[in-house]
């Protein structure tokens, strides 16, 4: 029996919030665009007439291009950019012409792939996204001049300066590329009506005969805070279209570049999904859709990598609710993230992943709408190391113990080498029989704070897992 003297209250366990800093994390630019009108002349766009555009010019219509042909994403993904990607970075151009910049990138880049490359690398490099022009755009209808020349004297822009750069230096480059305009997820407040059907731009571009999709202004990084924070994701270069279909709804279908394309209505249904939920090797096993109807707990199963660790968060009315609402387990290589809606109503649901060894913050991957017609228990209070050894709570699930019962204990806990129930009201510790890095027993509960702990490799100490209240 392990003495209460080796039992810490440990106050580096953090809630969840703290680590998420302001929260807002790793959401690509996607929640700070913006779409002007445009006037196409020759191979360069200019922007004259300051306001949201209907973009009436069929000048990129997909049925002018036709037949499009859907370039491989694995076969380009092959190729090692790594270089390319250095080069771009470190090219430095202080002027503001085209032709010039075209000339200095198409230097280290002799292939159609790498031109393409070059050209995302080093705008998404260079050029800031111009946050204050956002707002001023958003909440005084008013536009900043996006043209190809104004984009490099700047080095600041919105969505379209960054694809209208894009174009200009394609052509440049004899590059065919296109610039599509459509509805991106996330890029404007969703009660402006002005924005329902069009408020992002980005670009497809012709490499060996086959079209790509790619997203510069997501690619240079993300808004903290209202601040640009710049962060190369090479990502939303040929981003396959399966995955950028999660975000981006193009306005003229076709450049969809799927083979069954979707409705709108399809689209909004989607989960938002963001680059990291790609990138960590993440995939929904279930709830594929972003509503979820609830008459009870809702279980979302997620197949991900044993190194990669996930937390959630539920919001009502933009209101971050108690940790209690939401439970993650890792069962093998899926994460169980289980919600308990605490009355019926409507809810948001955000999930954030990282990698085990990565020490920044946890990232926004995927977030679901959940309608829930009735409350549900809520879950345990969970602490730190619960989530640092990845452990699995299979029972109780109820926050609130039933005081003067036998309950049963049953939970996983990888490395773990005791594991203890324990009343510190009533100062009672009750060991659970281990079964590898599984733990299970019965244990009398008695009134006040009951939590599970745990004694790992190299300490004494005792670490919280889980706390229950019993009443």
């Amino acid at each position: 029996m392990a003495s209460k003297g080796h039992f810490k209250l440990q106050t580096n366990s953090k809630k969840k919030t703290k680590k998420f800093s302001s929260r807002l994390i790793g959401v690509a630019i996607g929640i700070s665009l913006l779409v002007t009108i445009v006037n196409i002349h020759s191979t360069i766009i200019s922007f004259q007439n300051q306001q949201l555009f209907s973009f009436p010019t069929k000048a990129f219509a997909s049925n002018k291009y036709q037949p499009i042909k859907l370039g491989s994403v694995d076969d380009l993904a092959r190729q090692d950019f790594t270089q390319i990607d250095y080069l771009a970075k470190h090219l430095q151009y202080s002027g503001s012409s085209i032709t010039e910049l075209a000339k200095l990138l198409e230097q280290h880049a002799t292939t159609e792939s790498a031109k393409a490359r070059i050209i995302y690398a080093w705008i998404t490099q260079h050029i800031t996204y111009d946050v204050p022009s956002f707002f001023e755009a958003v909440n005084n209808d008013k536009y900043p001049d996006v043209s190809p020349e104004k984009v490099l004297r700047d080095r600041t822009t919105i969505c379209s300066g960054f694809s209208n750069l894009y174009y200009a230096l394609a052509a440049a480059m004899n590059l065919e590329s296109v610039i599509i305009i459509g509805y991106a997820k996330g890029a404007t407040p969703e009660d402006i009506k002005r924005f329902e059907k069009v408020n992002h731009a980005w670009n497809g571009v012709k490499i060996d005969q086959e079209w790509y999709l790619l997203d510069a202004t997501w690619g240079a990084g993300s808004t903290i805070n209202d601040q640009f924070v710049p962060e190369y994701k090479p990502y939303y270069f040929a981003t396959a279209p399966q995955e950028f279909i999660n975000n981006h709804y193009p306005k003229d279908q076709g450049w969809q570049l799927l083979s069954q394309t979707l409705s709108r209505k399809e689209f909004d249904n989607l989960p938002q999904i963001s680059a990291r939920f790609h990138n960590l090797g993440l995939e929904l096993v279930s709830h594929l859709q972003k509503k979820i109807e609830s008459t009870n707990q809702v279980d979302i199963n997620l197949k991900a990598p044993q190194d990669v660790f996930a937390l959630a968060i539920l919001e009502q009315k933009n209101q971050e609710l108690p940790d209690t609402t939401v439970l993650v387990n890792r069962q093998g290589e899926n994460l169980i993230i289980s919600i308990a809606p605490p009355q019926a109503g409507t809810y948001d649901l955000t999930i954030f992943a990282k990698q085990k060894d990565d020490q920044g913050q946890y990232g926004e991957v995927i977030k679901y709408q959940i309608e829930a017609t009735k409350s549900t228990a809520q879950f345990p209070k969970l602490y730190a190391h619960f989530h640092q050894y990845q452990a699995s709570l299979i029972e109780p699930l109820a926050a609130d113990l039933q005081p003067n019962w036998r309950t049963y204990f049953n939970l996983v806990v990888p490395h773990a080498i005791d594991i203890q129930v324990v009343n510190t009201t009533q100062k009672q510790w009750t060991p659970l029989t281990a079964y590898g890095n599984y733990f299970a027993g019965n244990v009398d509960i008695q009134p006040g704070n009951t939590f599970i702990v745990a004694k790992f490799p190299g300490s004494d100490d005792y670490w919280q897992l889980v706390e229950y209240q019993a009443k």
